[in-house]
């Protein structure tokens, strides 16, 4: 159990994680983390086939992507994307959103910690440095996170 404000936090491609029950205290069965979201940002497209992910939203709003199909998420809602699924999400408020994350069975905890080490805050994301990682945790990067797409898309619309 950790109490309010407890867990061990983990910086991730910009977003700030907050490891509340580590897949290491379930024996590998679940884990939960707390997400701090910056207004905009979200991680790349992807892929867990061996995991189901849900998502609480605490606070703020949210667009999803899974396989394919939009949803927008507000304080309260809930969204999941299931093993095999591709998907992302994106913040789309003006302040910092929050979410509450399961993923079962566990080890996406220590996916976060081995991205961290090699991206930590402050540092652009380097693909080479990451496919690796994505690989070791048995990961799929399928595209770039939905700002990068949307941006593409309204720069290619011209």
């Amino acid at each position: 159990m950790t109490a309010s404000g407890e867990g061990r936090p983990v910086h991730v491609l910009g977003s700030d994680l907050t490891i509340r029950v580590s897949s290491r205290d379930t024996n590998g069965a679940f884990a939960v983390f707390e997400g701090r979201i910056p207004p905009l940002e979200g991680p790349p497209l992807h892929r867990h086939p061996d995991q189901d992910e849900s998502f609480y939203i605490v606070e703020g709003d949210f667009r999803f992507e899974v396989d394919g199909q939009e949803i927008y998420a507000s304080a309260g809602a809930s969204v999941v994307a299931p093993r095999g699924s591709s998907h992302t999400f994106q913040n789309v408020g003006s302040e910092r959103g929050r979410m509450i994350t399961t993923v079962v069975p566990g080890g996406l905890d220590l996916f976060f910690e081995d991205i961290e080490a090699v991206s930590p805050r402050g540092t652009a994301p380097d693909l080479a440095r990451l496919l690796p990682v994505f690989k070791k945790h048995g990961q799929e990067m399928l595209g770039p996170p939905l700002r990068v797409r949307d941006a593409a898309g309204a720069s290619g619309a011209d």
